[in-house]
């Protein structure tokens, strides 16, 4: 039995910490909202898929000494918006813990891998958990794969112990910037096919999406240094395709939003939670600019989404 710290309490912290609390492991979660706070404890429940009853061994908390002291791992599960500001915010009670970086996206205003962040702020070692894992399948108990990366042989066996099980496999990469740019942008493949489904324009042209998306995510990975098998595994095609056709997907939800000509303002309201491809496309578009690369479904996209900003 592990002792884990889950920081962030929407829909996939949830998940995550139902299904190692569910292994046997000792699991706390730290949230921004009381309310969230209090439906875990209280009603064991995450708040975004009430109808999926949690662990009841699972607490939560609203400060971060409790959920962290004693903690063996740290998972980030946080909007990759706030990442820096959260580590910052932990650091204090952080001492030899392992990160396992959870979110998906990069850091907007520096257009910087996540794991590059921590790394930033603090130099305990860090691994990516990613790849296609909708959080109300794993609290239904259905079959998820999933990939983690880090640069440590070890640290990558270490989680694979800690977090498999028959249900939920975990395949081992050295690739960590492979498997953290396919994470972080394949939501934007999900706003582009949701556009073309809201559209009605057919099943031959959302195919046409994903693989065009795929190159093109792929293209960033490879001028950034990442292997290009990684994008033909779970953390990039994989995730592309489950976050694409998904209906759990917000993005792809978002993106029928945009077909019917919302604006930005307007679909946040309404998915009342993070669209973390509405950020992924401006970083995607800005290294696309940075390293001189053809990426025209993406510029077409952060064109659209611009004008509707």
């Amino acid at each position: 039995m592990k002792n884990i710290a889950i920081i962030g309490s929407g829909s996939f912290g949830c998940a995550l910490a139902n299904y190692l609390s569910n292994l046997g492991h000792n699991i706390k979660v730290w949230s921004y909202k009381q309310e969230e706070c209090d439906a875990i404890n209280e009603e064991h429940k995450c708040i975004f898929i009430p109808e999926v009853k949690l662990n009841e061994n699972i607490k939560c908390y609203t400060n971060y000494e409790d959920v962290i002291k004693n903690s063996e791992y740290t998972l980030m599960v946080t909007p990759s918006s706030v990442v820096r500001s959260t580590i910052k915010d932990i650091k204090k009670y952080i001492t030899n813990q392992k990160i396992v970086m959870c979110s998906k996206g990069l850091e907007e205003t520096t257009n910087k891998l996540l794991k590059d962040v921590v790394n930033e702020e603090i130099s305990n070692i860090t691994g990516i958990l990613s790849g296609p894992s909708i959080a109300r399948e794993i609290l239904q108990e259905k079959k998820t794969s999933v990939v983690f990366a880090s640069e440590s042989d070890d640290f990558n066996n270490e989680i694979k112990d800690v977090f498999e099980s028959t249900n939920f496999t975990v395949e081992l990469s050295n690739d960590v910037i492979g498997v953290e740019i396919g994470g972080a942008l394949k939501n934007i493949g999900a706003l582009a096919y949701g556009i073309i489904e809201g559209l009605n324009l057919g099943e031959n042209i959302k195919a046409t999406t994903i693989t065009k998306i795929l190159d093109e995510i792929s293209k960033i990975g490879l001028a950034i240094g990442a292997k290009k098998d990684t994008f033909y595994g779970l953390s990039c095609l994989g995730d592309l395709i489950a976050t694409c056709t998904s209906k759990e997907s917000r993005n792809h939800k978002a993106g029928i939003l945009l077909s019917k000509g919302k604006s930005i303002k307007e679909i946040k309201e309404e998915i009342g939670m993070v669209i973390e491809g509405l950020d992924s496309i401006k970083v995607a578009y800005d290294l696309s600019n940075k390293y001189n690369l053809d990426l025209q479904t993406i510029n077409e996209l952060y064109n659209l989404i611009t004008k509707l900003s």
